[in-house]
């Protein structure tokens, strides 16, 4: 009987260690679009925004001219809000990649966006006014989560940030 239990006590503590070696956890699923939907009914920058459909020509055109790159990318999810007018006021860049090298691309991709956006000191950023180069300069952020990538342009970009975390919660 001793020998019976201590076999089955043996059996239960082994469980963790087993089931540490399937590959670990699976990812937390997110709908990325739900996420946009609540950024624009929250926040009223974003309600200004338009989301780009790389199916009509001219949203893959903007698509090639700003991020250049990432529609040629494989990935699960893909929303990109931006403005539709040349005074641009913010953005939300949301993807889903099918693994990690891709996700590190789309940092790099939203990166150069920004980066374009912003400009620098020999050449004047792409959002051209100075409120806009301002915030692209000051309040843009790039963050991720495994395969979950997002950029954000706004004002209140660090409180979009921890609603973005929190779904990872």
């Amino acid at each position: 009987m001793r020998k019976t239990l201590c076999a089955a006590l043996a059996a239960i503590l082994c469980l963790p260690l087993l089931s540490a070696c399937t590959g670990g956890a699976e990812e937390k699923q997110v709908d990325l679009s739900a996420f946009a939907r609540t950024l624009q009914e929250k926040y009223e920058f974003a309600a200004y925004l338009g989301e780009l459909d790389p199916e009509y020509e001219y949203n893959k055109e903007i698509y090639d001219n700003t991020m250049p790159g990432l529609l040629e990318l494989d990935l699960e999810q893909r929303i990109n809000l931006v403005g539709m007018i040349t005074l641009n006021n913010g953005e939300v860049g949301l993807a889903q990649a099918k693994n990690p090298e891709d996700a590190a691309s789309v940092k790099e991709i939203f990166q150069r966006r920004i980066d374009y956006m912003a400009g620098d000191e020999d050449e004047a950023g792409g959002a051209f006014y100075p409120g806009p180069i301002e915030l692209w300069t000051n309040y843009s952020r790039i963050v991720g989560h495994g395969n979950y990538v997002m950029l954000v342009v706004a004002d209140n970009c660090d409180e979009i940030v921890g609603e973005f975390e929190a779904l990872f919660a």
